[in-house]
């Protein structure tokens, strides 16, 4: 086989590119542009929701924006913490932990998952306290009961 055809058929230049030399003119013109584009339309997005803290701004239409409020959910925390320390620590500390996530959802933006988190958290707080008068109460009727010798 000839090696010559695998060979690939490069230009042969005599010198090296020379660095600084301006490229030539060019003089091939783009063609005019002549097709007009049709003029744009206004734009109305069908609904925009725009929410801070328990203000929910909606804009349907893009004519007139629609503001409704959510209502504030009671915030739990200071109740769980109280619940904890007097009360029945286990549930208290759940209580802790879902007080705070429920301000959490709230400050997202999530009302409904806030406002099942509050729910849940104002349940443990009631079970702790139960919990914690039932114990406090049974240790109290033990001891107070009589004498005893041990």
């Amino acid at each position: 086989m000839d090696n010559m055809a695998y060979k690939p058929q490069y230009p042969e230049t005599t010198s090296a590119p020379q660095y600084g030399v301006p490229y030539p003119p060019q003089t091939q013109q783009y063609p005019p542009q002549t097709q007009q584009y049709p003029p744009q339309t206004q734009y109305y997005p069908q609904q925009i929701q725009q929410s801070t803290n328990n203000v929910t701004v909606v804009t349907t239409g893009g004519y007139q924006p629609a503001i409704v409020t959510t209502p504030v959910e009671r915030d739990w925390t200071v109740h769980a913490v109280l619940a904890t320390l007097f009360c029945f620590f286990p549930t208290g500390i759940c209580a802790i932990i879902t007080a705070v996530h429920a301000k959490n959802q709230y400050l997202s933006g999530d009302t409904e998952g806030g406002m099942r988190s509050s729910i849940l958290t104002r349940r443990l707080i009631l079970i702790s306290v139960i919990l914690g008068i039932v114990l406090i109460g049974t240790v109290i009727g033990i001891y107070s009961s009589g004498p005893h010798y041990y």
